[in-house]
């Protein structure tokens, strides 16, 4: 069982207690948003006085030395339980912020008992805790209310009755944000009820406001709940290193299936998803431990690790859009050519579009009415992009065997996409593939198969999953052959027709 993402309800105290909340909001708006939001948890999962408090935290945060040269987390994973539980594990995380300045902090929490559906985002003036205020970034958290995104979705929206609840998810982060960040804007954010489209949304709508300043996101879960000592860190193993090493998708389908355990679902998964949004940003275990290690009793314990994201190296620099979006007309337009008046597609313009003088490995890819059509590519080729599109364009439509071949009549219906490859470079160790955003090409005694990156997108699998239909499907081998074979990545700069781009 998954404690904290099926919610137990409320009492029917807590429910009448909600009621008048709100009927007391709806009354007076203004004067109810200038008061500050008060902490539940304050007394029981941390201390209530000041001293005592900021003397806890900086005894955690001290326990460890910063490495010199610690880099600045763009995004942290940590729990949330009660400081005598997850402290030490939390405080390890939190440290890694000591000198460090961001424009505002959003931190993502869930709710363990009241049930809303979507994602609600905070609109009070202020956050009080035993160490002072917390002044909310209004401005962020406008950005994330009117933030719709291409499917229009608005699941990010203010429930009054979700941030007067006892939830401590998100609370409990604040202590910790002010003893070693001083002075910072608030954006409090807790997720109800949320599928994993509704937490891509979310996460498009934190990406948008990473683009507007240097934010920190922070990312509320515990893990495992109330196994044995030793059970407990075989399943927390499973989950960190599915964080560590899957792609939102396969976190989601683990979730589903039981194979991995945390109460925060949706923070965890959200988080990975904003990785793959800000160029999948590196994760890096920074420590473990459960109750057990932490509190001593080893019969039930609960699971706690604290994980940081961190830029990665810059990627190499792409075509530019407007190249990128030559190609996909050319590639349109090609298959036009053939197919309605049986001409020879014409290449692209090399003076108007330098850059596509270039050799490149190259795939385009057709969909109807979002099935796929057809997909063929060159992962290696001594013609110049604008060679190459228009002919692998048709190649796609007549001549991918899954399929029989395009007809004029289809035309109108499809939707282009151009992939343009990076040079493969060999895979020195499984730990170096980077779900999500690697594609993979697989060589073994004369076997050849390649998956592109949207495969991860499109499947859910995991990194092993990946390797073995890979090897089996593409490469024509047993699936566990990818031990044995060589294997290369590659990224892919994608072109795509949009509603901005009409064919």
């Amino acid at each position: 069982m998954i404690f904290g993402w099926r919610s137990i309800g409320m009492t029917r105290r807590a429910t009448v207690l909600a009621c008048l909340l709100v009927s007391s909001t709806l009354a007076s708006p203004v004067l109810w948003a200038a008061q500050p939001r008060q902490p539940h948890v304050a007394g029981q999962f941390y201390p209530s006085d000041p001293q005592e408090l900021r003397a806890l935290i900086d005894e955690l945060v001290s326990r460890e030395a910063i490495e010199a040269g610690a880099q600045k987390p763009r995004a942290l994973i940590v729990p949330h339980a009660g400081y005598r539980y997850s402290g030490p594990v939390a405080a390890s995380a939190f440290r890694l912020l000591r000198g460090q300045r961001y424009d505002g902090v959003v931190v993502v929490g869930f709710m363990h008992r009241f049930v809303f559906e979507g994602v609600s985002v905070d609109i009070q003036d202020s956050y009080q805790t035993p160490l002072g205020l917390i002044p909310v970034d209004q401005a962020g958290v406008h950005a994330l209310k009117v933030w719709q995104g291409a499917n229009h979705s608005q699941s990010i929206r203010f429930v009054h009755e979700a941030h007067e609840a006892p939830e401590h998810s998100l609370e409990v982060m604040l202590p910790f944000l002010q003893a070693t960040l001083g002075e910072f804007k608030l954006v409090p954010v807790l997720i109800g009820r949320a599928d994993a489209k509704v937490l891509e949304h979310l996460a498009d709508a934190l990406a948008e406001l990473a683009k507007r300043g240097d934010y920190l996101f922070v990312f509320s879960t515990d893990l495992s709940h109330y196994h044995e000592y030793q059970t407990a860190k075989f399943i927390d193993e499973r989950t960190v290193n599915s964080i560590m090493f899957e792609t939102p998708q396969a976190i989601d389908r683990l979730f589903d299936l039981g194979l991995v355990e945390a109460c925060g679902r949706g923070p965890i998964t959200t988080a990975l998803f904003l990785g793959a949004k800000l160029g999948y940003l590196r994760q890096q275990l920074i420590s473990y431990a459960n109750s057990g290690d932490t509190a001593g009793d080893h019969a039930s314990v609960v699971g706690y690790a604290a994980i940081g994201l961190f830029d990665q190296p810059a990627p190499p620099e792409g075509l530019p859009e407007v190249a990128g979006w030559a190609l996909v007309q050319a590639a349109r337009r090609s298959l036009g050519e053939w197919l309605v008046r049986g001409q020879t597609p014409e290449p692209v313009s090399v003076e108007q579009y330098p850059e596509l003088a270039r050799s490149s490995g190259v795939f385009v890819t057709l969909r109807r009415h979002g099935a796929l059509r057809g997909c063929i590519g060159r992962l290696q080729t001594k013609e110049s992009l604008a060679q190459s599109v228009p002919q692998v364009a048709l190649d796609a439509a007549l001549q991918d065997t899954r399929f029989s071949p395009v007809t004029a009549d289809e035309l109108d219906e499809l939707e282009v996409e151009v992939s343009v490859l990076t040079p493969a470079k060999r895979l020195a160790t499984l730990k170096d593939l980077v779900p999500g955003r690697d594609g993979v090409i697989l060589e073994h005694d004369e076997h050849h198969g390649v998956f592109l990156p949207a495969v991860w997108a499109e499947t859910g699998w995991t990194r092993l999953e990946f390797l073995r239909e890979l090897a089996s499907q593409k490469a024509g081998l047993p699936a566990d052959a990818w031990r044995k074979a060589t294997l290369l990545t590659f990224q892919d700069q994608v072109f795509v027709e949009s509603p901005d781009h009409p064919h």
